[in-house]
């Protein structure tokens, strides 16, 4: 809970810092570069290089997790194929040992013994009890050395004579009664022969056959009784089963050869030829049904002595996944080169969560650029009230300022005419008049001082909306200024039925100063707003 806090409180201030940053650029951008035009127009061009890095960036996690994908299959493969080179190259070497351990068997109690205490009963009989040790056999066979010399002895001893490998297309059988060994024709005449007389009876078949008769099989023994290691042939169809197959043969000599005998010292010394036959099809095939994951990966078996040739021994070339692997195999034989290629059966599922994660960072780029876009319309549109309300403001107040001197204009026009009515009324009054004369004279009077009044705080007024009022610093006496307003509400006072009296302490002084006429007019609005106030409670 902690932990998610903590993250969820730096996504908020990381939010907040964007926030900032975002209303940052959008105002001071115009401020050094141009208008706010300028400023939004460039404000739509990093908005668009946000999302396309965004983008680019999605599509580089959509990349990095999809090839960390691949490269983990790519180890799933390369594991299950090493796993099943491995045991394949395991099981041979195990098989191919035992093989090679039935020689000291055959030249100790065939040709050490006189007579020899192996037949083809025994020699069946033994191979198959023994069978398990060698899992990737489909038997054994040995072809002993014959000279032509010794040939038509050979041939009357054993009771058969010695057949040439079969060079007819071969036919697929399945029981030993069904292939016709002595429809072969008979070997030709050379130098030397390398007959087969004990046979698994797997193979029991090549009994009698001449393995020096057949290209592949001539050169694998000559190259083993030469080098005294195991050799391998070249895959080829088997006689029986018309699988393809190898052979591994193994020289056996008169006596024990030192590890530096010639070629010609271990030819002179070789009694025969002890070849183990090997089914790859069929042990390949048994091979993977051994492993829970068969039906996982495709394996194929190559014969890579020929790199611009390569035979195929095992395996189809149907696949739907391109990745491939390549495990190497050692057979024994350094002359020959085998491998082991291996493909998943299906394509590659689709990277899920490679597509959701990128597709999610590329969502939450989007709504960010939203939030921003939005945001910034906001401020935009704020910001365009805001002009707007400056130059609703400034042209209210250019109107009041028109408006302001116009009064102040008007006013000061008015009052020049109204102080010469006041000047001719002052000086009719020094005329001789009667009661009634003198009467109207005085209300003239009173009201062009009224009018006088009305017109000074007009323009009292504009001062103010100006901020040019100005108060005057002068002596005059508040008791008498106070009676003029009073004598000046006087009638309208009895009118309303209300009585007007004023009372000053006798701590004011009799001089005071300050603007008599604002004082005036401060009492005047004063008294006139009590006689309304008064009238109407009444």
């Amino acid at each position: 809970m902690t932990s998610s806090k903590t993250l969820l409180g730096d996504g908020e201030h990381i939010v907040k810092k964007l926030w900032e940053l975002s209303a940052k650029i959008y105002y001071c951008y115009p401020q050094y570069v141009g208008n706010r035009k300028v400023g939004n127009k460039w404000w739509r061009k990093l908005l668009i290089v946000w999302l396309l890095f965004w983008i680019v960036v999605s599509f580089s996690v959509l990349w990095y997790m999809n090839s960390k994908a691949v490269e983990k299959r790519k180890e799933t493969l390369t594991s299950m194929c090493d796993e099943r080179a491995r045991m394949l190259q395991d099981q041979f070497n195990v098989s191919m040992n035992h093989v090679q351990a039935m020689s000291i068997l055959i030249s100790t109690f065939h040709h050490a013994r006189n007579p020899s205490a192996i037949d083809q009963c025994t020699f069946a009989s033994y191979t198959e009890r023994t069978a398990f040790e060698r899992p990737l056999t489909s038997g054994v066979a040995y072809a002993v050395r014959v000279l032509h010399s010794e040939r038509k002895e050979f041939e009357k001893r054993h009771g058969w004579s010695i057949k040439r490998m079969d060079t007819r297309e071969p036919t697929p059988v399945h029981k030993d009664n069904e292939y016709d060994r002595d429809g072969l024709e008979p070997s030709p005449i050379q130098a030397e022969y390398a007959p087969v007389i004990f046979a698994q009876d797997t193979i029991a078949h090549v009994i009698s056959v001449d393995m020096l008769s057949g290209k592949e099989d001539r050169e694998n023994v000559l190259r083993a009784r030469e080098s005294g290691k195991g050799v391998l042939t070249a895959p080829f169809r088997l006689l029986k089963t018309n699988h393809l197959g190898v052979i591994k043969t193994f020289a056996v000599y008169k006596t024990d050869l030192p590890s530096n005998a010639t070629p010609n010292e271990r030819i002179q010394a070789t009694d025969g030829y002890l070849g183990g036959v090997l089914d790859i099809e069929s042990l390949v095939e048994k091979l993977l049904q051994q492993l829970a994951s068969k039906q996982t990966i495709l394996v194929n078996v190559y014969d890579m002595t020929n790199i611009s040739h390569p035979i195929s021994m095992y395996g189809s070339n149907v696949s739907s996944d391109g990745l491939e692997h390549v495990s190497a195999l050692n057979f024994g034989d350094p002359f020959r080169r085998h491998e082991m290629r291996c493909r998943f059966k299906q394509k590659p599922p689709w990277p899920w969560l490679a597509i959701t994660t990128a597709t999610g960072i590329l969502i939450i780029a989007l709504l960010i650029g939203q939030i921003f876009h939005a945001t910034i319309n906001r401020i935009a549109k704020v910001e365009d009230d805001y002009h707007e309300m400056m130059m609703l403001k400034k042209r209210a107040e250019a109107a009041d300022v028109a408006k302001s001197q116009f009064l102040a204009t008007v006013s000061h026009e008015i009052r020049t005419p109204m102080n010469g009515v006041l000047g001719m009324l002052h000086m009719l009054t020094d005329t001789n008049l009667d009661v009634t004369q003198q009467d109207y004279v005085s209300t003239a009077q009173a009201s062009g001082k009224a009018l006088v009044s009305l017109i000074n705080e007009v323009l009292d007024q504009a001062k103010i909306e100006s901020g040019k009022l100005e108060l005057d610093a002068v002596c005059f006496d508040v008791r008498a200024t106070l009676d003029e307003v009073l004598s000046l509400f006087s009638g309208k006072s009895q009118e309303k039925g209300v009585e007007l009296a004023g009372y000053i302490s006798d701590k004011v002084p009799d001089v005071l100063i300050g603007d008599p006429g604002r004082f005036r007019q401060i009492i005047t609005n004063l008294v006139g707003n009590s006689i309304k106030v008064s009238s109407l409670i009444s």
